[in-house]
């Protein structure tokens, strides 16, 4: 069952940033950290445009809020050229995605693309495979083995201090449990990503916001709230508690909040319909619904059934994700799938490969990066201070999707949108969160 809760987590966890003074409004330190050497012990030589270090404050000192995002301005030929992998448990199209991301931006943090390596759900296979591409050279990784074994990747990282690496798609902890210990365990290394509290928030705003726009005069009363959920899983369900709040707090009743579990009919489309088609049809009273899919198949299987009850006009379903939605829309279909909560994977990858750069480089340490982000009651034991980074969203709405994904490719140099950058500004959106959350600060 922990393969399994694993496995979930690091699937429905991802859905799935520029010059001095780009920062996001997050606290920017002045100084350089003591930092590691880089390999061969020298120094990082000053780039042909002046700069010491992508994203430098004005002074030209280190900024380790932003050192991990991509720089234009910066000649990165100027460093040595490390080879870069990305091993994962199992394949699929999420970790697929997040391959070509990665190697989109391998050559323009002058790194060498060393490959997409999967152990077909072996964990045995996934540390041999660790082992072989450490002796092949490779010195930079991205890794997102089945999360219960992070203790034994990292016992075996510890024999390569040459070595750097960060995870992508669940934050790596060591499986500790206890009083006042975070869910999946203490912090081994810092995460990018998303609150899940937080996630089921944002989606419920976009929903609430569409009822009161489109049907301003129906009361709460009138209005159900569906909730597709995952129960066995803490972090997917802490998004069950954010939409709670959200609902509650906008004037929603607590008898009209209705929960879809998906424990026993499983988190595919058809387990979907299973869980979501009864919760529907035996509330048949209420004709306005609001519904956070929790992820693409689940929010596409809302709209299904809403369709089949007759409820796409008085429905809207949300989630966070969207790249089904996406296609949908390319493929011009229009239902109770309305929005979704978004971060293109380009964008998600960005800081994850350069904060493995930036570790190589001896720019950063795993306990310097990002220090505006390092949260007060969960950032590792034994004096680690390691950070969660957390990512900017986008809601996709039909009208503007287009112009935010083609915005995305040309913040990202890359070519994953098949529309215009016609009219787009690289200041239409920002690649950085423009402030950290107060959870993050000791109350």
């Amino acid at each position: 069952m922990k393969k399994i809760l694993a496995l979930v987590l690091a699937l429905m966890l991802v859905f799935s940033l520029c010059a001095c003074d780009k920062g996001g409004g997050t606290t920017n330190p002045t100084s350089a950290p003591t930092a590691a050497p880089t390999p061969g012990g020298s120094e990082p030589a000053p780039a042909a445009s002046g700069k010491a270090y992508p994203n430098c404050n004005a002074d030209g000192s280190i900024n380790l809020d932003t050192i991990a995002h991509y720089d234009a301005e910066y000649d990165y030929s100027k460093n040595p050229k490390y080879k870069v992998a990305y091993l994962v448990a199992n394949s699929g199209p999420l970790y697929e995605q997040s391959a070509d991301a990665y190697e989109h931006w391998a050559p323009l943090f002058n790194m060498e693309w060393a490959g997409f390596i999967s152990a077909n759900g072996d964990s045995d296979m996934f540390l041999t495979n660790l082992q072989t591409a450490i002796d092949q050279g490779v010195k930079a990784f991205i890794l997102d083995p089945d999360s219960t074994i992070f203790p034994a990747v990292v016992n075996l990282l510890n024999q390569y201090p040459d070595v750097a690496w960060m995870s992508q798609m669940s934050p790596p902890r060591d499986g500790e449990t206890g009083d006042n210990v975070p869910v999946g365990g203490n912090l081994i290394n810092n995460y990018v990503g998303f609150d899940n509290t937080e996630a089921g928030r944002q989606v419920t705003r976009v929903l609430i916001d569409w009822k009161n726009r489109t049907y301003p005069d129906v009361p709460w009363s009138e209005v159900g709230f569906l909730m597709v959920d995952y129960t066995l899983s803490p972090p997917l369900h802490e998004r069950n508690i954010g939409s709670h709040e959200v609902w509650i707090e906008a004037g929603g009743l607590e008898e009209n909040f209705f929960v879809a579990d998906t424990v026993s009919t499983g988190m595919t489309m058809q387990g979907g319909l299973d869980a979501i088609g009864p919760v529907v049809s035996s509330n048949s009273k209420i004709k306005y619904w609001l519904c956070n899919g929790m992820f693409d198949d689940m929010a596409q299987a809302a709209a299904s059934i809403f369709d089949q009850q007759g409820l796409t006009e008085t429905s809207c379903v949300a989630d966070f994700g969207g790249s089904a939605l996406q296609m949908q829309w390319d493929a011009g279909q229009q239902d109770a799938y309305r929005y979704a909560i978004f971060t293109a994977q380009n964008l998600y990858a960005e800081p994850i490969i350069g904060a493995v750069y930036a570790f190589l480089n001896g720019w950063a340490t795993p306990d310097s990066i990002w220090p505006s982000w390092v949260k007060w009651d969960d950032h590792g034991t034994d004096g680690h201070t390691y950070s969660q980074l957390r990512l900017p969203t986008e809601p996709l709405v039909y009208e503007t999707y287009k112009h935010y994904l083609e915005w995305t490719d040309m913040y990202a140099h890359a070519d994953a949108y098949p529309y215009s950058q016609d009219g787009i500004s690289i200041d239409d959106y920002s690649p950085f969160v423009s402030e950290v959350p107060a959870d993050y600060k000791q109350p």
